[in-house]
Formats: C-alpha cells, sequence, structure tokens
C-alpha cells in the first residue's frame, strides 16, 4: 500500500510539482504519527481515532500513564505493534513534552517515532 508523504507540519510533499510517495514502514510511521497527533473526539469523520490529551498533558503525569496512552493509539493503527524503547521528556520552562520510542511491526522491522506535544 502506497499514501502521501507528508512533512513534520501534517503538509502534503511536493517536489518538481510532483506528490511524493510513501510505503512499507514509512507509510506505518506516518500512520502512527497522524493518529498520536489527534486528540480523541477531534477528527469528525472518525471520533475514535487519537488518544487523550489529558491522559497526557498537564502537570504531574506518570511515565507509565503516558506510555500507556501511546500504546492505545498504537493498537489504533496495528495490533501487531510492540513498544520496545520508550522514553518521555517534559521540559518545564518551555512545557513541551517530548516522547521518542521504538516499536517492533508485526515481521520484525523497527519503527522510529517522534512526537512533541
Amino acid at each position: 500500500m502506497k499514501g502521501f508523504e507528508i512533512d513534520e507540519k501534517g503538509d502534503v510533499v511536493i517536489r518538481s510539482d510532483k506528490i511524493q510517495m510513501v510505503d512499507n514502514n514509512e507509510l506505518l510511521r506516518q500512520k502512527i504519527q497522524t493518529v498520536l497527533s489527534t486528540n480523541i473526539n477531534e477528527w469528525f469523520l472518525n471520533k475514535k481515532e487519537g488518544i487523550n490529551f489529558n491522559n497526557i498533558l498537564g502537570k504531574k503525569k506518570s511515565d507509565d500513564i503516558i506510555r500507556n496512552e501511546i500504546m492505545e493509539g498504537l493498537r489504533q493503527v496495528d495490533s501487531s505493534l510492540v513498544l520496545e524503547k520508550f522514553n518521555c521528556d517534559f521540559n518545564e520552562k518551555k512545557r513541551k513534552l517530548s516522547i521518542s520510542f521504538e516499536a517492533k511491526t508485526g515481521n520484525g522491522d523497527n519503527i522510529e517515532v517522534n512526537i512533541a506535544y
């Protein structure tokens, strides 16, 4: 399966007047990124897609709660994904949460994802 390549802002990538395409693990990574960047009930075409930002943003959120919410998002994309490595860092001064993780696909490939809230 193929899909449009999207940049970090969620815009379709166009080079030399052609829409760029991705497939395989890059398409899977983009799907993960999109689901994790969507607050549940936010997208009118699918109110169930996304994660609950209330569980990851705000004061005193534990790494376990954040990790569980990320795993919930991964299950929406592909139930065979397994969270291998996980790191979250909250910058109190900038009030930014950065999450990076590695997930293993059903066929054994690793997908690396970095996301900031």
